[in-house]
């Protein structure tokens, strides 16, 4: 009974211990790191009953020495699981500073690729204009039907008030132009003012490229659909990704998406970012429609 007793209260103090500890990243328990411990564990386990082989009888001294190799071990074991948890958090840590590095550098070279979209519309515009000057009324509606064809293709520049937001909806526009992508975006850019680049990159950059990676699946380009909406709520700002999605989205232990079109894991930074500013991540599947949620207190 003492023996169940002293157990009991010992991996139970140890559970609780943990628990308080829990971290969000999942351990990836090696063969290695399984042997080790498990060595670790019978090594302890025989030491402190060595004593009983050579002493051969139960005295104060022994239980000393049992008591201590016994702490020894659990401290060696606790050790290690920090370790693991360290590692853990490590690759978790790697993993969201590449996806804001990705979406950064998306966002950069996205910027570039504007610049050089509006100076050839500027070209455009003025060869227009020469083309009106040209006396053959055929040749002038053929050659402007042709050019006024080609403009609308980069007319798709949003101006929401926050020129980070700007680009990346803009650089979205058109590559949802060029796969058949139709994408409707109502949003107020003034309320992400307070977001830094790498945030407003990470949150909608990472939203949006999981959305047109979904609907890039889907073989009727009637549905692939996608919906924006950036706009306060009592006292909230609401950041709001739908996109058509005919399959349900199985979700982990964690409220995030398993691998797939969705990310999963390139989520876990656009929840980090929320929570830097007191937000919630939320998700939903219903009726082939997947809503992606971040709300944001307004500031």
């Amino acid at each position: 009974m003492l023996l169940a007793v002293v157990y009991a209260a010992l991996y139970g103090f140890l559970y609780l211990f943990e628990q308080r500890r829990a971290t969000a990243a999942r351990l990836t328990i090696t063969t290695a790191a399984m042997l080790m411990a498990v060595v670790m564990a019978v090594t302890v386990f025989a030491v402190s009953n060595l004593s009983f082989v050579s002493n051969g009888e139960a005295t104060m001294s022994v239980f000393y020495i049992r008591t201590l190799v016994d702490f020894a071990g659990v401290l060696i074991l606790s050790v290690q699981h920090e370790q693991l948890r360290e590692n853990a958090l490590h690759s978790e840590l790697t993993a969201m500073d590449n996806v804001l590095r990705r979406q950064y550098e998306q966002y950069k070279q996205s910027k570039e690729n504007i610049r050089l979209i509006n100076r050839r519309y500027h070209e455009l515009k003025m060869q227009i204009a020469a083309i009106r000057a040209e006396r053959d009324q055929a040749k002038q509606d053929a050659a402007l039907a042709e050019m006024e064809s080609g403009i609308r293709k980069y007319e798709a520049e949003n101006k929401t008030g926050n020129p980070v937001l700007d680009t990346l909806l803009t650089a979205k526009s058109l590559y949802c132009q060029q796969h058949g992508i139709n994408m409707t975006c109502v949003a107020d850019g003034r309320l992400l003012d307070f977001l830094s680049t790498g945030e407003v990159c990470t949150i909608v950059g990472t939203a949006l490229d999981n959305a047109t990676e979904s609907v890039s699946a889907e073989p009727d380009p009637e549905k692939r659909l996608i919906r924006v909406a950036i706009y306060a709520q009592n006292g909230f700002v609401m950041l709001r990704f739908e996109n058509y999605c005919a399959s349900p989205v199985e979700l982990a232990a964690d409220g995030l998406p398993k691998r797939s079109a969705h990310g999963g894991y390139d989520l876990k930074s656009v929840r980090a970012a929320a929570e830097n500013h007191g937000g919630t991540l939320t998700l939903h599947w219903e009726n082939e429609w997947f809503t992606l949620r971040v709300l944001l207190l307004q500031k």
